[in-house]
């Protein structure tokens, strides 16, 4: 049912009109809360296995007027990385290879990794290659742009091969590239040490001593329809898992009707809880994550850090999701020999979700530490309070 009154330490839902300054909406909210308590598309085909608001539809086909011909590479577990990849008849059997096509190819339109329906031994990848205004996805050779599960013969399979790493670590774009536009669809990616994928725009520390992210993100992505399976040390011992997806400075990114399966580090319950669903780190922010479900995942599912403010997490089903809390914010509050200070996230909205169980018992709705519910985190970071995380519409059950 509908939460019947919000547990300690929830926001309430923000009122409806017209829109304010962040000043006057965050003291509108403290106040409330005190009262009631064109692109074109490169495809890469691989055969063997098969900015604002909330932009609905993640399916985006190739531009047809006009534009040059999709570029598609193809991947099969029965095909060879001599091949050039440029047909069915000629795929490629691994990622490694379609990333030196594509690269060495150098198109100027949009690309598609179409990959066949199979099971791929595929060590940890990292990505460096984009087309500057234009999109690269990974999708099954047999999927058709709006389609669904029941379109496709089946996910592909990527199985990690023992590692330390991430099936996909997408590295910052050079200068200029604009938004990274990767898209996922409707792969499946299991038994990976460290996580799935990672938006990697990486960080620096700024002249306040604050860790910030890097010169360029790695953002405007899509994750869509994608089943992360067997994620993190429980299931892969070689290193600590910290994120199914897993954004570091990576912003503007659809991540939407995926499904989280036994995202789990083994070990002491500290170690445990370092693995999250969905990872939103050093200024990744307006995300969407919505329709997606986290069914075993021993840390919290959603995780925001340093300065990831603005994304919105609606519509997801969490079962036996959580260390502490279904949604928590974290950030490093005092710097050390380790690791520069950081910020609070500030304004995630967590609304309209089912919430049916933590991974070891009961856990919160959402949590924010350190500090309070307010704290943005000192000298450096936001100049004025805001709530960390504004919640509402949440089901139990």
């Amino acid at each position: 049912m509908i939460e019947p009154q919000r547990p300690a330490g929830e926001a309430i839902r923000p009122p409806a009109g017209p829109a304010r300054s962040r000043s006057a909406r965050t003291t509108a909210l403290l106040s409330l809360a005190a009262g009631a308590g064109g692109s074109l598309l490169v495809s890469v085909v691989l055969t063997g296995m098969a900015s604002g608001g909330d932009r609905r539809e993640p399916h985006l086909a190739p531009s047809t007027a006009g534009a040059p011909p999709v570029f598609r590479v193809y991947l099969d577990a029965a095909g060879s990385d001599a091949a050039d990849g440029r047909d069915p008849a000629h795929a490629v059997a691994s990622l490694a290879r379609a990333q030196q096509i594509i690269a060495a190819a150098r198109p100027k339109a949009d690309v598609e990794v179409r990959i066949r329906r199979g099971v791929y031994s595929s060590p940890p990848l990292n990505w460096k290659t984009y087309v500057p205004g234009h999109s690269i996805s990974f999708l099954p050779a047999d999927y058709r742009y709006g389609g669904d599960l029941t379109g496709i013969a089946g996910r592909p399979i990527f199985r990690g091969t023992g590692g330390i790493g991430f099936w996909l670590r997408a590295e910052p774009p050079p200068a200029g590239t604009g938004d990274t536009a990767l898209r996922f669809y409707y792969l499946q990616l299991e038994r990976y040490s460290s996580g799935g994928i990672m938006f990697d725009g990486g960080t620096r520390p700024s002249p306040a001593g604050v860790l910030v992210g890097g010169p360029t993100g790695v953002n405007g992505n899509t994750v869509y329809g994608v089943r992360f399976a067997a994620i993190g040390s429980k299931h892969v011992p070689t290193a600590l898992g910290y994120g199914a997806i897993d954004l570091v400075n990576s912003q503007r990114n659809i991540i939407e009707q995926n499904e989280f399966a036994d995202i789990e580090n083994g070990g002491d319950p500290a170690q445990a809880a370092l693995v999250h669903g969905v990872y939103l780190a050093h200024r990744s922010s307006g995300n969407i994550i919505r329709g997606n479900r986290f069914d075993g995942v021993s840390g919290d599912p959603i995780r925001t850090r340093n300065a990831s403010g603005g994304n919105k997490v609606s519509g997801n089903v969490f079962v036996r999701a959580g260390s502490k809390a279904f949604f928590s914010d974290w950030f490093q509050r005092r710097a050390d020999a380790s690791a520069p200070r950081e910020c609070a996230s500030l304004e995630n909205r967590f609304y309209d979700n089912t919430l049916t169980s933590g991974y070891n018992g009961p856990v919160r709705t959402w949590s924010a530490s350190p500090g309070s519910d307010t704290s943005t985190g000192g000298t450096g970071c936001e100049p004025e309070p805001a709530q960390r995380v504004l919640a509402w519409g949440n089901r139990t059950g």
